[in-house]
């Protein structure tokens, strides 16, 4: 690492110490004794407040709705964190430290958020740094499931105990396209691909019913497994075999019904913390997402990268099945495969090509072959 590697953070002199500043080299940071950097750590007069070029983090001993920065109050292993713009209360317990040290929780968190992870993403891996180097893990970066705090939401669902979703055929889950027609999942399950996503985004469409009925006797008849997007009632009450549900989409849907059902369900993430918050669910599989950027729908997330799914892949390490997915076309898939997700989406790589059922049979022969993720295949 040289100098220009290092990003440079600082904190005031004023009595403040960390155990950990002398490992933030690890993670590409240096903090120093300073005033004048873009990243400072000062005491303030509720606690500790931690100053970006970005936003303001202020450690405090109760969250209240007199600040717009970043609150984060640490009691014992638990951390909670409000953002008012946002006004939802996320959690984060990190069951093998016995007590969060608030000056070392602000270090790590600086570190992680000039690497450029937002907010929640940032507390999720500081917890799991600082977890780790209190295991001997040492102080690279955190790898390790069982180093990560478990994440949540206030009033997120929780499955009865012992509660689960019924796992997938993962031999089957390998190109999984995601269309908005009948037509089009018609078309990919001819060509021999054996899961797909029906995402029809209007629900007022007059005929949602039918179309989903006909999405499932299609899988039916395929033998494939034919996920629908959002419409869980409907799902549940026609026998379908999947659900695939988004972050927002998981605080509204009865987890349990969808469940005790029998079907299986499949949830988004877009980094760290909702990887660890999905984990509460046990779902079917875990999607992965958006890795570039994708023209299919509005994301609120930044695109996450070849590296980042990388990392995300090791850090669920086959607990659950994962897919990628978000701006994936022909040239890119070889690199998406190389990283060990399992299951690669598409959406315009199929429906907007020149001849889609060639596109299809190509696309899904590159994710199938164990011997093509070096290759490109197709133009």
């Amino acid at each position: 690492m040289t100098t220009t590697d290092v990003k440079q953070i600082a904190f005031t002199d004023a009595g403040f110490k960390s155990s950990v500043l002398d490992n933030t080299r690890h993670l590409g940071c240096r903090v120093l004794h300073s005033i004048t950097d873009d990243v400072r750590i000062e005491p303030s007069h509720n606690g500790l407040t931690l100053t970006t070029h970005t936003e303001t983090w202020r450690f405090v001993t109760e969250l209240d709705a007199s600040d717009k920065a970043y609150q984060a109050v640490c009691q014992g292993n638990q951390v909670s964190v409000k953002w008012l713009q946002d006004e939802r209360i996320a959690h984060f317990q990190a069951d093998k430290l016995t007590k969060i040290n608030q000056n070392d929780l602000a270090v790590a968190l600086a570190c992680f958020i000039e690497q450029g992870y937002e907010h929640l993403d940032a507390m999720t891996l500081a917890l799991a740094w600082l977890t780790q180097q209190a295991l001997a893990g040492g102080a690279g970066w955190p790898e390790d499931r069982t180093w990560f705090p478990n994440t949540s939401f206030t009033n997120d669902h929780c499955l009865p105990q012992n509660g689960q979703f019924a796992p997938i055929r993962k031999e089957l889950f390998t190109l999984y396209p995601v269309v908005d027609t009948v037509e089009w999942l018609a078309l990919v399950l001819e060509q021999g691909v054996t899961t797909a996503q029906l995402r029809i985004k209007d629900p007022n469409d007059p005929d949602l019913k039918l179309k989903i009925q006909q999405a499932i006797a299609l899988g039916q008849q395929y033998g494939a497994q034919v996920f629908i997007n959002d419409y869980w009632q409907l799902a549940i009450g026609l026998g379908a075999y999947g659900v695939h549900l988004g972050q927002e989409d998981i605080e509204v849907a009865d987890l349990t019904a969808i469940q005790q059902a029998g079907l299986r369900l499949g949830i988004s993430t877009h980094g760290y913390f909702e990887i660890m918050r999905a984990f509460n669910l046990k779902p079917s599989y875990i999607a992965l997402g958006h890795i570039f950027p994708t023209v299919t729908k509005d994301m609120p997330s930044q695109p996450q990268g070849l590296t980042r799914l990388g990392q995300y892949v090791a850090l669920i390490n086959g607990a659950y099945p994962t897919v990628a997915i978000g701006g994936i076309n022909a040239e890119r898939l070889p690199k998406v495969k190389a990283t060990g997700v399992d299951s690669i989406a598409l959406v315009t790589a199929i429906t907007r090509a020149d001849d889609p059922k060639l596109a299809t049979q190509t696309l899904l022969k590159a994710v199938v072959d164990k011997g093509a993720s070096d290759a490109v295949v197709c133009e």
